[in-house]
């Protein structure tokens, strides 16, 4: 919590804009895909259902080996020339995926894919934490979130749409199309790190993870573990309790999203952690709760207006309690360390759940969700105090 009386900086600046432009068309990139590979996987390639669990799957686990590489390299050898080789190999591996005529070749290309996806997103992110002034982090790292949200409100239905009307060769360069936009975006970037330290170029544990937000890491965990149950699973829950057009949750999810992230951001900065967190808890909370209840359209859609409520809340407040523990030259690694944490829990909460549910049904496994919420709520307040004290040097 600032105290300071100095002139609030300015949070809106040309470099914040480049990176935002930036992540949202990487973002949008990413969603034309998402609902579009399991369609190339069972209709293109003729492969079945079960199949595309594992598209995603090996997907999720190159994030997971890339987040933190990506964070070290963040630190050593510096944050723009990571992000734009990177961009660079993401804009190439989605190309390619003009040429995966075998499920084989698709395989090898997701797992391209997934490395330049969890290099570049870490990367962007990073710059984002460095750009914001450091008595508006939260607020800032809140609207840069917003970016994702509204990549995912028009990423989904642009993929479908070329899709149905010009195929998936159009869909695979327009999506290569729009990272290359960002590469664009990022070469416009000026801002410069002078604070920036190099660590020992020497690969060990403490130089891939920042154990500083081992704690933050654990809440993004289970945060995210309980995510991993809505985007694999709430389309058959609506689907079943008879919803015309179930994926209109995730317009509801994205409707308040956009809302509560850069107020929850300003709260942080404000007036500390704890009363922000609880509303957030409490809404994550609420929207397994109506799920599990669920027998109409408006229960449904409640559901995802309170789930954008919670995780709007306490996702990024998480990455920005984070970040405030590190110096500058540990921001890349304490990043990967949280995005790690956030694909580890997306990949095992999609499998996890998905045997939960097999056993008890999808109610009942939202129930479960709801009550697994009580776990980084303990973390987070059995931890955290009401200031958020800041390490930036110089």
């Amino acid at each position: 919590m600032k105290t300071t009386t100095t002139p609030q900086q300015k949070l809106w600046t040309k470099d914040f804009m480049l990176i935002f432009s930036a992540n949202l068309m990487v973002f949008i990139s990413f969603y034309c895909l998402l609902p579009t590979l399991p369609l190339f996987v069972t209709d293109y390639l003729g492969s079945d259902v079960s199949t595309v669990g594992y598209i995603f799957g090996f997907f999720a686990l190159a994030a997971v080996i890339a987040r933190p590489i990506a964070g070290f390299a963040l630190d050593t050898i510096g944050r723009k020339i990571v992000l734009f080789v990177t961009l660079f190999l993401l804009v190439l591996a989605i190309a390619i995926y003009n040429f995966a005529t075998t499920l084989l070749l698709l395989f090898i290309i997701r797992m391209v894919h997934g490395l330049c996806w969890g290099f570049a997103t870490t990367a962007a992110g990073t710059v984002a934490t460095d750009i914001v002034p450091a008595e508006r982090r939260g607020e800032g790292i809140g609207y840069y979130g917003l970016s994702n949200t509204f990549a995912m409100a028009a990423g989904p239905a642009l993929g479908l749409l070329i899709v149905n009307q010009l195929g998936f060769t159009v869909l695979f360069t327009v999506s290569s199309l729009l990272a290359a936009v960002a590469l664009i975006c990022v070469l416009a970037i000026t801002y410069q790190m002078d604070n920036i330290k190099k660590t020992p170029v020497k690969l060990r544990l403490d130089t891939l993870f920042e154990g500083r937000v081992f704690i933050y890491a654990a809440i993004t965990f289970f945060i995210s573990l309980l995510y991993g149950s809505i985007i694999s699973f709430v389309i058959l829950l609506g689907k079943g309790i008879g919803i015309e057009n179930p994926g209109s949750y995730f317009l509801a999810y994205a409707c308040t999203l956009v809302l509560s992230r850069p107020y929850a951001g300003r709260e942080l900065d404000i007036s500390g952690p704890k009363a922000i967190m609880a509303i957030g808890f409490t809404a994550l909370a609420l929207s397994f709760v109506l799920l599990f209840i669920a027998d109409s359209y408006l229960l449904f859609i409640l559901s995802g207006l309170c789930l954008g409520i919670g995780f709007g809340i306490v996702q990024p407040t998480t990455l920005a309690l984070a970040i405030n523990r590190v110096e500058p030259f540990r921001r890349g690694v304490a990043n990967g360390t949280i995005l790690t944490a956030f694909d580890l829990g997306v990949g095992l909460g999609s499998i996890l759940l998905g045997i939960l549910s097999d056993h008890i049904g999808l109610s009942y496994m939202y129930l479960a969700c709801a009550l697994l919420v009580v776990v980084p709520l303990l973390l987070f307040y059995g931890t955290t105090d009401n200031t958020t004290p800041c390490v930036d040097e110089g």
